[in-house]
């Protein structure tokens, strides 16, 4: 059981840290960011494949942590401009486009023009005064 704990309690303080980090990330920089939806899916996974190819030994130092945190904001970005999420970007970028209306403007001159058109007047008649 001790064994357990020694090994979830680092995973679950990692997720933790990570997950704020994103989110301060977020809000911060990665919302003034444009890019195509692709290079933060392929950056992830550079950051996730090349390092354990490079140093094998990577597993018991502190750097693997910090790799697969780097890993998980990548993918989390990710996942963030495709759409997975509720609050995602691309979710606030198409209601802000859906919420704009175009109304044509009047065209007052066009009745001057047409003499064959009616045009019904709506003046009120005006009361006599005594």
């Amino acid at each position: 059981m001790a064994a357990f704990f020694k090994a979830f309690l680092p995973m679950l303080a990692l997720v933790i840290i990570t997950i704020f980090i994103y989110n301060v990330l977020k809000v911060y920089v990665l919302e003034n960011i444009k890019v195509n939806k692709w290079i933060p899916l392929i950056a992830a996974l550079v950051v996730l494949f090349i390092p354990q190819l490079a140093w094998p030994g990577l597993r018991n130092s502190y750097l693997y942590y910090v790799q697969t945190c780097i890993f998980l904001i990548f993918f989390l970005w990710f996942m963030d401009i495709v759409g997975f999420t509720k609050n995602s970007s691309s979710n606030r970028n198409n209601n802000n486009k859906n919420s704009t209306i175009i109304r044509s403007k009047a065209k007052p001159e066009r009745v001057n023009k047409n003499k064959d058109i009616e045009v019904i007047n709506n003046n009120k008649k005006k009361k006599k005064k005594k």
